[in-house]
């Protein structure tokens, strides 16, 4: 795999020049600009609830529907991914051309009232299509979110701005284990929960459809967000109809697939890791440690609020620093040294025997492992043109998620239920996973470096 050179740029034809311009230099006003992220802020926040409140929810749901391990992973996993990541293509096509803010609006209204059908179900098959409208639903937000972000603060603030928003994932992840936990024991000490216009629902469907509700209301809160004017727009002669061709899409992609297809590759195995630990580690404490449902959301849930918080932010200050001493791939390097870090404490962890060392080696494994969250987005989308950025966003969805959250959380469980086979072995599952995908997203981005500084010096002055 090889970087577009100066010299494959400098033969392009005149027409196929990418020229960076802008449609309205001003970026929106800094009180405007934090608004609408604190609402995409929370509208990722509820996004990862909504996708994750199923890992509190594998004993009822197993019980009820009589499945293994390894069919609730496709639950978790490829129902939501399958649709997710498949949706996002188109989705991210209209976000590059058509209003993000509206997009984003029916995104949220549409994957909140299908969680909330999750809680209707009442067979496998049933969830599973539920599941895989919550993915089709969660599609539009990413790709419109992670382009209006870039337009609305300058390159200085860019960083952190990103970095903020994928804190969305710790935090809507960790509320979704401890309000979840909270919540199904709650329903669970009243039995059958008797809901208006429903009946009667069981306690972790109950669970299902409260979490869903909220993100009706701030669904309508997001239609008050002004749209920024697009940045680093291209040439009007490299486009059709105002958009550029899919194929010319692909083919800018390609031409650079040393950077991006590292990029894709290596998030994608820190996604297998991170989507298959949030899937199971609840379950685990749960299985292993003799936790209560709620105790056990609340101990790993605290640890993704905390420590992973924390990590994503970190990740952008590093990067700024590596940036300050003259690193142009600072944001890849930042990745790179981060996912080896995390090797080791996340693959001792669950292997440590007791709540106590197992929470506590844990904290740092989460730290250095959701660090790359907030850098990754944004080293993507700065050295791509404004009308491929939603479209990129999706492909980046479309690769991490079909292997991340499909394979990653089934792979895990597979582990448990074909390798090691045994309920109980779920945490020789979990550091199995860890070993295998962290120091492979590590070779990864090691590999992406020289390609990536390339993609820098290209910025602005794009070819295909």
């Amino acid at each position: 795999m090889g970087q577009a050179t100066g010299g494959n740029m400098a033969a392009a034809k005149p027409d196929s020049q990418l020229q960076s311009v802008s449609d309205g230099e001003g970026y929106p006003a800094l009180g405007s600009a934090t608004y609408a992220l604190t609402l995409l802020f929370i509208a990722y926040i509820f996004s990862f609830i909504d996708r994750q409140i199923l890992a509190l929810l594998v004993g009822p749901i197993r019980e009820d529907f009589g499945i293994t391990d390894f069919q609730f992973s496709l639950l978790q996993g490829a129902a939501f991914a399958l649709l997710y990541s498949i949706a996002g293509l188109p989705l991210g096509r209209l976000a590059d051309r058509y209003s993000r803010r509206l997009i984003i609006s029916g995104s949220v209204f549409f994957w909140s009232l299908v969680t909330m059908a999750c809680g209707l179900t009442q067979n496998f098959s049933q969830l599973f299509i539920a599941r895989m409208g919550v993915g089709a639903g969660e599609a539009g937000l990413a790709p419109p979110a992670y382009s209006m972000i870039l337009d609305s603060f300058r390159p200085s603030h860019v960083g952190y701005a990103m970095s903020f928003y994928k804190l969305g994932v710790h935090v809507g992840g960790g509320l979704a284990l401890v309000i979840g936990g909270i919540l199904f024991d709650y329903f669970d000490r009243l039995g059958i929960v008797q809901i208006p216009l429903i009946g009667g629902v069981k306690p972790w469907q109950a669970t299902m459809i409260c979490v869903g509700a909220p993100g009706l209301a701030l669904s309508l809160l997001l239609l008050s967000i002004r749209e920024p004017s697009r940045k680093d727009v291209l040439e009007p002669t490299a486009l059709n109809n105002g958009q550029l061709p899919i194929s010319a899409v692909f083919r800018f992609i390609w031409q650079r697939k040393r950077v991006y297809l590292s990029l894709f590759l290596g998030s994608s195995m820190m996604a297998m890791a991170g989507y298959g630990n949030a899937a199971w580690y609840p379950e685990f404490l749960y299985r292993n440690y003799g936790l209560s449902k709620s105790a056990a959301g609340t101990y790993y849930g605290t640890v993704i609020l905390t420590a992973g918080s924390l990590g994503v932010m970190l990740g952008a200050w590093f990067a700024n620093r590596l940036k300050q001493r003259g690193f142009t791939d600072a944001y890849v390097r930042t990745i790179f040294i981060t996912a080896l870090l995390a090797t080791a404490p996340a693959v001792y962890a669950p292997l440590a025997g007791s709540v106590q060392l197992t929470l506590f080696i844990l904290w740092p494994a989460v730290l250095l492992g959701g660090s790359y969250m907030g850098v990754l987005a944004v080293s993507l989308v700065v050295i791509s043109p404004n009308q491929i950025r939603g479209q990129l966003t999706a492909i980046y969805i479309f690769v991490t998620n079909i292997l991340g959250m499909a394979v990653g959380t089934s792979v895990l469980a597979a582990f448990t239920d074909f390798v090691y086979q045994g309920d109980h072995l779920l945490h020789y599952s979990i550091a199995t996973v860890n070993v295998l995908f962290y120091p492979a997203a590590g070779l990864l981005f090691w590999y992406c470096l020289p390609a990536y500084r390339n993609s820098v010096a290209e910025t602005g002055r794009w070819q295909i």
